[in-house]
Order: structure tokens, then sequence, then C-alpha cells
């Protein structure tokens, strides 16, 4: 009988355990993501609804727009439809930021100064930005992981922040964690090659 006690106790202490926080999971429709002292919206198109893009100032895809070239800044409305996005609605004029990458691939050798003279400036200016590719996952991380390790330097890990942050597969190439750890000008730690 009291060892049936004592294993009842057992259980209720690791019930109170804490746990380390669950990331978000799917559906990514513009989730809120703290970087630094900001606070960028994270989605997946595979999950967006046209609805869903009222909730920015500016959309930064970082999949589709193949017609359209990296770290400009445009004006589109649905006439004007960037491909492999979310529609755009019909009538509505939404600022654009390209950023897009490749898929399981890498960044742009301008990658952080796009971060640092495009995309900080806005939210400094207190833009709400909405980042986005297919999944919210590997090109989505990366944004956000990259924004991360220049916001917050005193983060000794960008992924895992992420990952806690806003999805637990979030950056999923050793291109990436490159690029990444490059930013805070650290070798690539051994779990991400």
């Amino acid at each position: 009988m009291s060892d049936i006690k004592g294993k009842g106790r057992q259980k209720a202490a690791l019930l109170q355990t804490p746990r380390r926080p669950i990331a978000p999971q799917p559906p990514y429709r513009g989730n809120p993501v703290r970087v630094g002292p900001y606070t960028v919206l994270a989605a997946g198109t595979r999950y967006l609804q046209t609805a869903d893009l009222d909730k920015a100032d500016v959309l930064v895809p970082l999949t589709g727009c193949d017609e359209l070239t990296f770290g400009q800044l445009y004006e589109l409305t649905a006439a004007e439809q960037p491909s492999k996005i979310t529609a755009l609605a019909p009538g509505k004029t939404y600022k654009v930021l390209v950023g897009k990458l490749p898929d399981f691939g890498g960044v742009p050798d301008n990658w952080e100064p796009f971060l640092r003279q495009q995309v900080i400036p806005l939210l400094q200016a207190g833009t709400t930005l909405l980042g986005f590719c297919m999944a919210s996952q590997g090109r989505t991380g990366t944004f956000l992981a990259s924004l991360i390790a220049i916001l917050e330097p005193e983060v000794e890990d960008p992924i895992a922040a992420v990952r806690e942050r806003h999805c637990e597969h979030a950056v999923e190439t050793a291109l990436q964690a490159a690029a990444i750890f490059a930013i805070k000008g650290m070798p690539v730690p051994e779990r991400y090659r």
C-alpha cells in the first residue's frame, strides 16, 4: 500500500515540474514573434488567407515573387499579383518588401545589409511586418533568427530562440544556420551542421 502512495507522490511531483515552453503549432497565419524590442508576424502561405494580409503594414515574402527583385519595396494590387504567394485582395494596395530566399537553401550575400538597412528601420518606425514562406519554417525561421542575432546579441543561440518562440522546425538547413551564426560572427555549432 505504501508503495502505491509513493508512486502517486512521484507522479504528482512530475506534473508540477516546470517544462520548457512548447513552440506555437500550425496554422501560422500571422503569429506574433518577439525579436528584440519588436514583434514580427510570421506565417506560411499554406495557411495564410487573404484577410490575414490586413494584419500587416508591409508584407515580407520569403518565397515566390520570382518576377520581383530582392530587397525592393513595391506597392502592389491584385492586378499585379506576385507569383506563389497568398492572393492579394482586389481593390487594395499592399506594400511588399521582397526578401525571397531559395527553399532549403541559404541567403544572398546582401542578407545582413537587407535586414539592417531595410527591415530593422521599418520595425524602428513602428511598421508591422508579416514575414512568410511556404510553411513558416525554414525561410521564415531564418528571417526571424537572423533578426534575433542582430537585435538580441546576448542570445547565444538564435535558432534555439526562434524554435521556442515560433516553430520547433524553424531553420531547416546548414546553410541557413551558417548565415545566422555569421551575423553573430560565430562558427556554426556542431548540432546545426
